[in-house]
């Protein structure tokens, strides 16, 4: 494992140089065309043969070393639309998009490992399987990709791992879990619907701005009075749009939802509640039937990440073997969603690292923050060592 550090350490400069290209030159989901271009000459460099264009902008890069497992490895690779605020040298050049969930960082360490795979042949004997995915903010790259044949014109993995940022660990640790990871999550488009009119005549109206706020607040019970306290359930309202006049009421006003759930009874029984108190806020508010309130939930929904317990304990080992077992600790589930899980779903076993970016005197900023800057350095070499030494634990000769 001493071997492992030493390439990490000797890979850092260059792997920086691709890390602050790739944070200067964001791209948002589905449109990830220079992003793909980069990583396919990284890897292309390392040894793979990479085959682009597959669900988007998608690509597979394949290192193949004799008969053994395949081994799957991914990165994320879409960035967000949120101004850059950090004020680094390398920030954002393109205004109004940032890399602000890491996804910088997640690519770089894949090429990471990919060079220290490649420089480590004789220590692993199988097929890793490079995996960049597009437009993961909207969970719908894993899924385009395997409609596109991820899995059939690629060998399928016999298992998979990925690495994410976590702002809530120290710089160079290691967090994950066994089970229930993170949580599944759907977005919800919420028309509240009215009848609209003079703002000096709000009788003569049926004001959807009104029933909307209080629509709003009646949906917050449903985590307070209807879900089991023991079971995790999120519904937040991240946007509310409604009019364009000072003195006019509209017609409707449009809600965007988040719903987050670990069970899907729970995800059952929180969107049947929202149904129900809307058009009963909507029924007291004197609203017509045929005006009751219009519930969609959107093609934007990803499954809880469920990590496999073998997988997970067998990775685990090698790295606090070669990190320091005080460095790799286990977290508590994750409120946040991740379409990492889909592959989960298409029946391939799970392994997920968190890899801690707080340090002493850092601004503190969260993912999806426009501060968002953790420490490049720490970052790509443990995130880079984690993939690889995972990989070596699953595919090791001998």
């Amino acid at each position: 494992m001493k071997q492992v550090r030493e390439l990490a350490e000797a890979e850092l400069p260059s792997l920086l140089v691709l890390y602050r290209d790739l944070h200067a030159h964001p791209e948002l989901s589905g449109e990830e065309t220079e992003t793909a271009g980069r990583l396919s000459s990284a890897l292309s460099a390392a040894g793979c043969s990479v085959t682009a264009g597959i669900g988007g902008h998608g690509l597979v890069g394949v290192l193949e070393n004799g008969t053994g497992p395949v081994v799957m490895l991914r990165a994320d690779m879409d960035a967000l639309p949120i101004p850059e605020e950090t004020g680094l040298p390398y920030a954002s050049r393109r205004p109004g998009i940032m890399h602000a969930c890491g996804h910088d960082l997640h690519m770089t360490a894949l090429v990471g490992a990919a060079r220290l795979l490649a420089a480590l042949r004789d220590h692993w004997s199988g097929t890793v399987l490079f995996v960049c995915q597009p437009a993961e903010e909207i969970v719908a790259g894993a899924r385009l990709m395997i409609a596109d044949g991820l899995f059939s014109r690629f060998p399928k993995p016999d298992c998979a791992v990925a690495v994410h940022v976590g702002p809530d660990l120290p710089a160079g640790a290691v967090g994950s879990r066994s089970g229930i990871l993170s949580a599944g999550g759907e977005s919800i488009d919420l028309i509240v619907r009215g009848v609209g009119g003079h703002a000096a005549h709000p009788d003569r109206t049926r004001d959807p701005i009104v029933l909307a706020a209080q629509t709003v607040l009646a949906l917050q019970t449903i985590r307070s009075r209807e879900i089991d306290p023991n079971e995790f359930f999120i519904l937040s309202t991240g946007s509310i749009h409604g009019g364009r006049k000072h003195n006019a009421i509209p017609d409707e006003v449009a809600l965007k939802m988040s719903m987050r759930y670990h069970d899907r009874a729970v995800r059952d029984q929180g969107l049947a509640a929202i149904r129900r108190i809307a058009a009963g806020t909507a029924a007291a508010a004197g609203i017509p039937p045929d005006l009751t309130p219009a519930v969609t939930v959107i093609d934007e929904s990803v499954p809880p990440l469920i990590t496999d317990a073998a997988l997970t304990e067998r990775c685990s080992t090698a790295i606090r073997g070669c990190l320091g077992a005080e460095r790799v600790v286990t977290i508590p589930p994750l409120s946040g969603s991740e379409d990492f899980a889909v592959f989960g779903e298409a029946g391939v076993p799970l392994a997920y690292f968190r890899v801690g970016t707080k340090e002493e005197g850092g601004n503190g900023a969260y993912l999806h923050s426009s501060r968002f800057a953790p420490p490049a350095e720490a970052t790509v070499r443990t995130g880079s060592i984690v993939l690889a030494v995972s990989t070596l634990a699953c595919a090791r000769k001998g």
